[in-house]
């Protein structure tokens, strides 16, 4: 059993996380052969999550252990070695998430593997990987060509990617043997701390308005709150709105903070620095009011209004509501 492309997937409460769709669609894209993707499922009681996994036209195999109930580096890495020595598999995709840009590294410093972190897109040409990427704080688009007889471990930046749809049918669920050394697990989990207050989930959302320093000053967040509601959507922010705690940093859209992909992105106030851009460029449409006709945003946006967005929502929400 070998060959082909492994994805790690990653879930929390029973719920399989967005960038696990995501690497499932960016696997089945390429062509590869032999036994083309299989995902594979750590933890602990996960074999109604892996059922559920297997319509989504991927083969998946089922790891279980009470160490891997919840993450640890040090577990997850002896139970995921063991799988890439079973079945070689030419790419191992893991999400650059905060679990997986931990996994990643540690996998291919113990296993001598080569590694590429958050990767925007990824083919297979001719024995080779290429993988688009963004360098210099996201100013400079590169792709990198790896060619390699082992394994080559990937991690790739949730949103990039359009997430996988439900197949019909169901694929093959397998359980595979784990065995893990209790004495190397260096890390003892003790218990999930979670916000006090939950917030709103930018990722998900279809509709998102986000606010900048155009705004001027906190209590005009009223005012982008209301348009935001009028039109069904939700709030973001850049990052110095977030920096000035006027909003959650929840809400923070950019490299470091969300990536969304809306069907409508409305950007108000917002200059356009290449760290936001690069968390919200691949939105739907996206709509950008600023009052100066050479701010960046205005090079990603589809539509822009050279205005004050003090004096243009006003406008817009007076018209919504007499129409």
């Amino acid at each position: 059993m070998a060959g082909g492309i492994l994805v790690i997937a990653e879930h929390l409460d029973g719920k399989v996380a967005p960038s696990t769709l995501e690497l499932i669609a960016a696997a089945t894209s390429l062509r590869v052969e032999r036994h083309g993707v299989r995902l594979v499922v750590f933890g602990h009681g996960v074999k109604e999550l892996a059922d559920h996994l297997a319509g989504y036209t991927v083969d998946v195999l089922v790891a279980e252990h009470p160490l891997l109930a919840e993450y640890t580096g040090d577990a997850y890495v002896q139970a995921v070695r063991g799988i890439v020595e079973s079945t070689n598999p030419r790419l191992v995709l893991i999400a650059h998430t905060a679990q997986g840009y931990d996994l990643a590294p540690a996998l291919a410093g113990a296993m001598d593997l080569p590694v590429l972190t958050n990767c925007l897109a990824i083919d297979l040409q001719e024995g080779r990987l290429v993988a688009a990427r963004r360098i210099l704080n996201e100013k400079v688009h590169v792709e990198v060509e790896v060619r390699s007889d082992r394994p080559i471990v990937v991690t790739m930046r949730p949103g990039a990617t359009p997430p996988q749809g439900t197949g019909r049918g169901t694929m093959s669920v397998t359980e595979v043997p784990v065995s893990i050394d209790p004495a190397a697990v260096r890390v003892k989990f003790v218990r999930m701390e979670r916000p006090e207050v939950a917030d709103i989930d930018l990722s998900s959302a279809d509709v998102i308005v986000s606010a900048g320093r155009g705004i001027q000053k906190k209590e005009n967040l009223r005012l982008v709150e209301e348009f935001a509601k009028a039109i069904g959507g939700v709030v973001g922010a850049s990052r110095p709105l977030t920096d000035l705690e006027w909003l959650p940093k929840t809400r923070q859209v950019g490299q470091s903070g969300k990536t969304v992909r809306p069907k409508l992105y409305v950007a108000c106030g917002i200059s356009g620095a290449m760290q936001h851009i690069a968390g919200m460029k691949d939105a739907g449409l996206i709509l950008a009011i600023n009052t100066d006709p050479t701010a960046p945003i205005f090079e990603v946006a589809h539509v822009g209004f050279v205005a004050n967005v003090l004096e243009l929502l006003p406008a817009v929400l007076k018209e919504l509501k007499a129409g």
